[in-house]
């Protein structure tokens, strides 16, 4: 079992430690310009809002900060779902047939809210941004696992209750999470804050894990050596 989890490892040994630096030659601000001169454009037609985002840039990194500039700064957290969610999984973790059931319906529920209302979880955010990412011929993929908040311990949380993205730009692997990036819950009012937090924009993968624990070993892009 071991040997087979440091070959699935090794898969990724070109990927090891990308990070934001790798591209502190490439300046972000027209990429966000661009993300702000389309802020609250619809949902209607993706590959429309896709081309709009990234047809002036020149790079696929720029391409890909406006894409997750544009989603951090125009989708919004839904706590009602996310507190549904995560009160639904808890109930049905012993019951993988209920659990598949809601599993459904919430996904239903993510797709109509993100694109009705612009609003959602965790995993509409991953998916937006894989799915617009992908629209301009960029490699992107969700990676669900477990999110770190609050001090909170890996350990104490018994089911995957986060998704975030991985893409490919210049041949290597980056990890970014657009949930966190975009904001806050005000839990006094429960409402949305917009709030851009850039550090979880091609975070280094050792500060990554830090508070992101992905099922599938091979997306925290650490080698055997860490």
């Amino acid at each position: 079992m071991k040997c087979i989890l440091y070959f699935l490892i090794f898969t990724f040994a070109l990927t090891l430690h990308a990070q934001r630096t790798d591209f502190n030659e490439i300046s972000f601000e027209k990429a966000d310009k661009i993300a702000q001169r389309y802020k609250g454009e619809d949902l209607s037609s993706l590959p429309i809002l896709t081309l709009r985002l990234t047809a002036q840039l020149e790079t696929d990194v720029e391409r890909f900060r406006a894409i997750y500039s544009w989603v951090c700064r125009n989708i919004k957290g839904d706590y009602n779902l996310t507190s549904e969610n995560e009160h639904k999984r808890r109930k049905f973790k012993n019951s993988p047939e209920a659990l598949a059931l809601w599993n459904e319906q919430c996904k239903r529920q993510v797709f109509k809210r993100l694109r009705e209302d612009k609003e959602t979880l965790c995993t509409g955010y991953a998916f937006l941004v894989k799915d617009l990412a992908n629209l301009a011929g960029i490699e992107c993929e969700i990676v669900h696992g477990y999110g770190r908040m609050n001090g909170a311990k890996f350990a104490d949380t018994a089911m995957a209750n986060h998704s975030w993205n991985a893409v490919k730009l210049n041949g290597k692997w980056y990890l970014c999470d657009a949930t966190w990036s975009s904001g806050i819950i005000d839990m006094n009012t429960y409402l949305f804050e917009f709030d851009f937090d850039d550090s979880f924009f091609l975070m280094h993968p050792q500060e990554f894990a830090k508070s992101h624990q992905p099922t599938e070993q091979q997306w925290t892009l650490l080698g055997p050596e860490q």
